[in-house]
């Protein structure tokens, strides 16, 4: 056998389990072993570590044991001599530097051999000496006198980039990576020195800066990031010389003002100053300092920068942290994410037992009263009424939730012109995810595109089916809800025949459904309308029926109070029988009493009815449990007559109107209220009003200090 034959790598490799033990620490190794093997074959691969300073000139290699070699091989440049010791002898004629590699072959009498093997320099001093084994068997694998297996961190779609794309000589710059194996760490070299040991962050990413080293001639230069197992990721460029570049004035970097607070969905831009054409890191972190977000721009000619920043529609409310980073400086921001609707009600308590009072707060748009609507589980209307907002924008109210109530999980609608929101919670029982199907309107033209909203929780996927008048499943369909937890559905409606359509949304145990038309149109011929009584209590809720001369047409529905206030608009549509009903509306507890009306109209074609509303008129009153007292006193307000679970609003003015203190209290469901006050110690002496206003009506009082 010739000792210059090419080594030929060309072993049946089926199934192998490889083993790697190494004198030494990870990072430090000096060379990394790995052999790999099949039955009588195996090969032995050794790597000059780039963090190594010295080159492999011999390796010297031995079987423990009784255990012989057959035979070996070795690749081109290299010589091997098998000693009547035992140890073959392995020497270059071109030594392998840091960062290469050479491979044996060999063949022994035993399977699975342990190899031990030296490395040595030109002056045969050791570089490194350890021990590798290539076993099946599990017994091998727990031999306590061989090492482990290496942590890998490097996988095979981790990457990672410059900032700049291309830094120069002498110069500064940023790394950039992902997709590593979270919490590890790794090994940065430039041309074999290693540079620096870095963290792998929670969420596989890395970010740090290196400064190049001195290079001339544009040479190119290879970026490695290695792992304890000896995986390698690498970037190789052409590194121009500092003095090739144009070297712009020096900037130092500046963010212009942002908001304090953005809502979720909206764009941001940053701006500011920094060194003409160079490059800025722009990381977004959340309030635990998880990165959310990395990207790189550059910097305009004059040194001027500008960032689109987007908030995504499913961050987390709270403090967004925004870093600009030139790879000398940092400019930091940190933003509060608020929603973006402009109703924001929550309940104090996520769920409550039927027969309890659940209290609501949150903000909406200030000094507009707001249409509040609660239904239960089953989609039924169990309260209605209206609220003040306040100056400031901040709502307080309490809701009774009657014995009796069904348990499941019930929704507050609250309402100010186009502006709307939602919340949920739950009687008897924790709430439950639900899903909200609303058409954007009621009836649509033969052939036009229908849309339906569809609004659940983020990314869920939704199962939905289309449903006509006759309970016929017309299609089926699945979608996925956006990151905000909403859908626009679009239906083609040219398959679609004239009537009345359900459209049912099913998410796991939540469901939805909503009811649209297509191609239906006004003029009912004569309609018959009438109320289920003649008269009703405050807070009831009512039944409406009515028939339309012709089938399948259009409605219009609208209930006015005893004051011809419009009270509620209902769209609705006659069936296929020429049946309509409304059977979703409650009166509010705080309405007008008197005589009601209820107008259908289609068309040139209209009907009204009447029905009466009775109920408890009461004034409002409010009183001090004395008249004279003395500063710093403690005094009782009470009084009663407000409307159901009103806020109200009591301010105190001196003799010249001047307001010296406001308190704002919820009314109890019967109307009574109650609070203390204390005096201040500073007030002077002489007559003083107190007022009291609940949103519809005010009361006043005078009070004395001595």
């Amino acid at each position: 056998m010739s000792y210059h034959s090419v080594l030929v790598f060309s072993l049946l490799l089926v199934s192998s389990v490889i083993f790697v033990s190494s004198f030494g620490t990870s990072f430090a190794d000096e060379v990394i072993a790995t052999s790999t093997g099949f039955e009588d074959s195996t090969i032995l691969e050794l790597k000059n570590s780039r963090g190594n300073t010295e080159n492999i000139d011999t390796v010297r290699i031995w079987l423990s044991g009784d255990n012989e070699f057959k035979s070996f091989k070795t690749e081109e440049g290299w010589m091997g001599k098998n000693t009547p010791q035992g140890v073959i002898v392995f020497t270059s004629q071109n030594e392998i530097s840091p960062g290469q590699s050479v491979k044996f072959g060999i063949k022994t009498i035993e399977n699975n051999p342990i190899i031990n093997w030296k490395a040595l320099d030109s002056s045969g001093e050791i570089i490194s000496s350890a021990s590798t084994t290539v076993t099946n068997s599990k017994i091998s694998q727990d031999k306590p006198e061989l090492n482990q297996p290496k942590i890998v961190t490097i996988k095979e779609d981790s990457n990672f980039r410059f900032i700049p794309e291309k830094p120069a000589s002498n110069s500064n710059f940023r790394i950039v990576g992902e997709n590593f194996v979270p919490n590890q760490s790794l090994d940065f070299y430039i041309s074999n020195e290693l540079q620096k040991s870095v963290k792998v962050d929670e969420n596989g990413h890395i970010l740090f800066t290196a400064k190049v080293p001195i290079i001339l001639n544009d040479e190119r230069t290879e970026f490695v990031l290695r792992d304890s197992g000896g995986n390698e990721k690498s970037l190789s460029i052409r590194v121009p010389q500092l003095e090739n570049r144009e070297i712009a004035d020096v900037i130092k970097l500046s963010l212009g003002n942002t908001p304090q607070e953005v809502k979720r969905g909206d764009t941001i831009t940053l701006e500011g100053m920094s060194t003409p054409n160079t490059t800025l890191t722009i990381t977004t972190k959340d309030t635990n300092g998880d990165i959310l977000a990395i990207d790189t721009i550059q910097v305009r000619f004059d040194g001027k920068w500008t960032y689109d920043n987007l908030f995504a529609p499913d961050l987390e409310l709270g403090t967004i942290s925004i870093e600009i980073d030139d790879g000398k400086s940092k400019a930091l921001r940190n933003i509060e994410v608020i929603s973006a609707k402009l109703i924001n009600i929550t309940s104090f308590e996520t769920s409550i037992d039927a027969g309890n009072i659940i209290e609501f707060r949150g903000s909406a748009i200030p000094d507009q009263e707001m249409s509040v609507i609660i239904e239960d589980s089953i989609g039924t209307e169990i309260f209605s009424r209206t609220v003040s907002v306040s100056e400031s924008g901040m709502v307080n109210f309490n809701v009774e939730i009657p014995r009796g109530s069904v348990e499941g999980t019930y929704i507050l609608s609250a309402f100010q012109g186009d502006e709307s929101g939602i919340t949920i919670f739950g009687v008897g029982q924790e709430p439950e995810p639900i899903l909200i199907v609303r058409p954007v309107k009621l009836n649509f033209t033969n052939g036009e595109e229908v849309n339906v909203e569809i609004q659940g929780p983020s990314n869920a996927q939704v199962s939905i089916i289309l449903i006509d008048s006759a309970d016929r499943e017309k299609f089926s369909d699945t979608i996925n809800l956006g990151p905000d937890g909403k859908e626009m559905y679009k239906i083609n409606s040219n398959d679609l025949p004239t009537g009345a359509f359900t459209l049912n949304a099913k998410r796991g145990e939540s469901s939805g459904s909503a009811v649209f038309t297509i191609g239906l149109t006004t003029g009912s011929g004569a309609i018959s309308i009438q109320t289920t009584r003649d008269e009703y209590k405050q807070g009831e809720q009512i039944l409406i029926l009515g028939n339309t001369g012709a089938i399948n047409v259009l409605l219009d529905i609208t209930i006015t109070d005893s004051n011809e206030k419009v009270i509620k608009k209902i769209e609705t549509f006659s069936d296929r029988f020429g049946v309509f009903k409304i059977d979703n509306f409650r009166i509010p507890l705080d309405s007008e009493l008197g005589k009601w009306t209820v107008i259908a109209k289609s068309g040139g074609n209209f009907k009204e009815s009447e029905f009466v509303v009775t109920g408890e008129n009461k004034e409002l009153i409010i009183t001090t449990d004395k008249t004279n007292y003395n500063t710093n006193e403690l005094m009782d307000i009470s009084g009663s007559g407000a409307r159901y679970s009103a806020t109200i609003t009591i301010k105190i003015f001196d003799s010249d109107e001047i307001k010296i203190s406001e308190l704002n209290i919820t009314a109890k469901s019967n109307g009574d209220y109650l609070t203390i006050w204390q005096i201040p110690a500073d007030l002077e002496s002489g007559e003083y009003e107190m007022t009291a206003d609940d949103g519809a009506s005010n009361t006043s009082t005078k009070f004395t200090i001595n």
